[in-house]
């Protein structure tokens, strides 16, 4: 039996990896929970049950999905709170593992596929602090599903992921900019206008929806304020340290990029000025979704033609 079991793994490594990114889920989970006393002290008990309430602050009350999906853990499993958060993050954390390892298949092979996983996986521990910002799991999720579905040209599939990503929090919004750019192949303005009028009609959903969200929910007072630029500039060694020399990495040699990574790259900075304008940046978490962009683009930089092998083992990649 084990000797059947053994040779299945050895025929199909992406089941190894797989193993190996739901444990690593697990393990990031009970990290977070260790390094966050708000977990187990009562404060996440008390928000949520304030979020289903509503008599939260925002943004949190307005990402619905944040509390929703735990709830429907406790309800429908007989969870406790505690217990449905934490599979919420296990849950969503192994999904964006095994989806950002079958997303870098595209331009990388299986062993630079997996170090890209794995190097989202060593940065995460890095973002956690005592805080209860628990749509983050859901929204790396989303958010690269969104940028598969901009990739692969499935507009339809990008309008509904945007709905629903931006449902559990609005940095999905990003996305129609990354939309545009790959779009965009020339300054024509019946092309511009043409490519302009269809991500309006994809992104029109979620916007509206998000809108709608926020109005409901607009006595709800904005935690913290919204006007951050002062206080991150002087704190913006934050987000550059989250992937330090990958940052440079990424955008050296631009023109032999994949052609989706370029505009990603391109897409970065519309990313980071509202952070910096509106977020704390020191809660480098809202970094982490461009990890699906900083490091294959870094991985194909230092790999070049030899990323796409895959009959290079994974100590020839690391020699």
């Amino acid at each position: 039996m084990l000797n059947k079991v053994w040779n299945w793994l050895k025929t199909d490594s992406r089941l190894v990896f797989f193993i190996i990114f739901a444990f690593t889920a697990v393990h990031l989970t009970e990290v977070k929970i260790a390094m966050t006393p708000a977990w187990t002290d009562g404060t996440l008990v008390h928000n949520h049950q304030s979020l289903l309430n509503f008599t939260f602050t925002n943004n949190e009350q307005s990402r619905l999905f944040q509390y929703y999906v735990p709830e429907f853990f406790v309800r429908t499993i007989g969870y406790s709170i505690p217990e449905a958060y934490e599979l919420q993050r296990r849950l969503f954390t192994f999904l964006s593992f095994a989806l950002f390892f079958l997303f870098a298949r595209k331009w990388l092979s299986r062993e630079l596929s997996f170090l890209s996983v794995m190097l989202l996986a060593v940065t995460m521990p890095f973002t956690f602090r005592n805080h209860l910002q628990e749509s983050a799991s859901l929204l790396m999720v989303t958010f690269l599903l969104a940028l598969w579905a901009i990739r692969e040209k499935k507009d339809f599939l990008f309008a509904l992921v945007l709905l629903v990503g931006a449902v559990n929090n609005e940095t999905m919004l990003f996305l129609p900019a990354l939309y545009f750019f790959d779009r965009f192949e020339r300054f024509e303005l019946k092309h511009l206008i043409r490519i302009s009028a269809k991500m309006f009609v994809l992104i029109a959903p979620a916007f509206a929806v998000v809108g709608y969200i926020r109005y409901l929910t607009r006595d709800a007072p904005h935690l913290g304020g919204a006007y951050h630029l002062p206080a991150n500039i002087s704190m913006i060694r934050f987000p550059i340290l989250i992937f330090h020399v990958f940052w440079v990495l990424a955008y050296l040699k631009m023109s032999e990029k994949p052609r989706f990574l370029q505009r990603a790259l391109w897409s970065v900075p519309l990313f980071i000025i509202p952070h910096m304008i509106t977020g704390i940046i020191t809660e480098t978490r809202q970094m982490l979704p461009l990890s699906y962009i900083i490091f294959p683009a870094a991985l194909f930089f230092l790999f070049g033609s030899g990323a796409h092998s895959d009959n290079q083992s994974t100590q020839k990649i690391l020699d």
